[in-house]
């Protein structure tokens, strides 16, 4: 393992979340509720401790015909995000958020964590509904992205 790995490791422990853990990936996977859905978060740090990823899996696999229409969601979403980014698998459907951040001599630090994994979690929360209501609602990516982003 790495310092950054221990840490993060270290992190999670002492706020009692459950996690599986991937020693040679140098990666976590936990599952978070949040106020719309329960998310799977996957949180990698690189072999050489010069990044640390966060991965946010939204918690349905998004139907082939609907792929164009969440394509164009997710790119609205993205416009003007300051950190991280949707990103959709077009062969198999899977969408998903992503943060990462190069560390410095000071390794990783408990708020990156906090703030990274944080940010993932409210992301996921606050654009769930527009892609549930372009998906099942036949509702139209640009009001759908309005709808969530005007609360």
């Amino acid at each position: 393992m790495n310092a950054a790995f221990d840490k993060l490791i270290e992190h999670l422990d002492q706020r009692q979340v459950r996690y599986l853990m991937n020693a040679e990936l140098r990666s976590i996977c936990a599952d978070f509720s949040g106020s719309v859905g329960t998310y799977r978060v996957i949180a990698v740090v690189e072999a050489d401790g010069t990044l640390f990823q966060v991965l946010g899996a939204l918690p349905i696999s998004i139907p082939e015909g609907a792929r164009p229409s969440i394509a164009e969601t997710i790119a609205r979403a993205n416009f003007g995000l300051r950190m991280g980014k949707f990103e959709m698998d077009v062969d198999n459907g899977e969408l998903r958020f992503s943060v990462s951040q190069f560390l410095t001599d000071r390794g990783l630090e408990d708020e990156v964590i906090g703030h990274m994994m944080g940010l993932t979690l409210a992301m996921l929360d606050t654009y769930l509904p527009a892609i549930l209501s372009v998906v099942y609602g036949n509702e139209l990516p640009k009001d759908a992205i309005r709808c969530v982003e005007a609360v």
